[in-house]
């Protein structure tokens, strides 16, 4: 059972119920105006309800749109995850439509995707939208760079950040233990994105994987647009450009290559580590593409590299850079032998849990 509340035009919270009675409250808050109906809600707990085999009660009005989508999401998932994931009745209140707000706004972390997006988009942008408590948990030194990264970025790009700090997924994660990469982090974002319909109307999430080496993922062409309501809709973005190929374009922006931040470990509480699979796959696509990042190492070193985890995504990407230093100028025959080894490692390596 879900119960949305609202404390103030800034922050909404709910109550969510699970099946064994656990209770667990959430909370989102913004610098900018949020939607109290139960909107927003719907998004991240039909796959909880889905991933725990219960009926979903939500006690408020939802947007009919957002509802009859949600619906077609549902069918989604089942057909991608039939083993996992089972289909949920939804009893809830139907509440009106909702006038469509002008703003147009852009998922921004601060990573490939997103600055690709935000500069392929910005004349059609109004806003940026950065999200605390997807990636960054616990950590409020590290969030706090990201944060000011996030402000240096938006402003130098004449954007207004909406900032976002949210619950959802620490309070998700510890009952409902519902997967994030593959499940969940897609209505995540839809839940901020539905909650910002005061502000924005359209609100584009950034590709996570390009056509090439696309597969069941919680934020997807076929699934984000099927969490839009009648004020909100989601528009995946640019699946059709391979990661290099938005390195190479982000590394034209000097905006992007003092700000950007791609790494999920952040060991040491470091804004980029350096050392994990992300980091070191960016830094070779950096290599590649000529780009001079002042938030990474210049240079990845071959013995981290033939150390990388790269499950089937990130050997698609891996093998793109290793054509590049076959056929460009860098000749580095221990990064390509490092590289080579990183790919052959992969299917044995996803059997295992990464080292950290």
């Amino acid at each position: 059972m879900v119960r949305a509340e609202a404390s103030s035009a800034e922050r909404i919270s709910a109550t969510i119920q699970a099946p064994d009675g656990t209770t667990m409250a959430v909370a989102t808050e913004s610098s900018h105006p949020l939607d109290s109906s139960a909107t927003p809600w719907l998004a991240p707990t039909i796959p909880t309800a889905m991933w725990l085999s219960a009926d979903l009660t939500i006690e408020g009005a939802v947007d009919p749109v957002a509802l009859e989508n949600a619906g077609r999401a549902q069918r989604v998932l089942a057909e991608w995850y039939p083993r996992h994931l089972a289909p949920a009745d939804i009893h809830v209140r139907h509440g009106p439509t909702t006038p469509r707000a002008d703003g147009v706004g852009c998922f921004f972390s601060g990573g490939v995707d997103s600055f690709y997006s935000a500069l392929t988009h910005l004349d059609r942008l109004t806003h940026l939208v950065f999200v605390l408590g997807f990636d960054i948990m616990d950590d409020e030194e590290l969030a706090t760079l990201a944060l000011d990264s996030a402000r240096s970025a938006a402003a130098e790009l004449g954007k207004p950040l909406i900032e976002v700090r949210t619950t959802l997924r620490s309070a998700f994660g510890d009952v409902a233990r519902v997967p994030w990469g593959w499940i969940f982090h897609g209505p995540a974002l839809a839940h901020v994105a539905t909650a910002l319909s005061p502000v924005l109307g359209t609100v584009i999430v950034p590709s996570s994987y390009s056509t090439g080496c696309i597969h069941r993922w919680g934020s997807h062409p076929e699934l984000d647009p099927l969490w839009s309501s009648s004020a909100v809709t989601l528009e995946h973005d640019s699946i059709d450009v391979t990661r290099l190929e938005k390195v190479r374009r982000i590394s034209q922006s000097a905006t992007a290559m003092k700000n950007l931040r791609v790494c999920w470990e952040n060991r040491d509480g470091r804004f980029n580590c350096g050392r994990c699979s992300k980091c070191l796959r960016t830094m070779l696509e950096l290599l590649v593409a000529g780009g001079n990042c002042t938030t990474l190492p210049d240079r990845p070193r071959a013995d981290h590299v033939r150390r990388i985890h790269a499950a089937s995504g990130e050997r698609f990407h891996l093998r793109q850079v290793l054509d590049e230093l076959r056929a460009g100028s860098i000749d580095d025959p221990g990064l390509e032998r490092a590289i080579r080894t990183a790919i052959r490692r992969g299917p044995v390596l996803q059997y295992f849990p990464q080292r950290r």
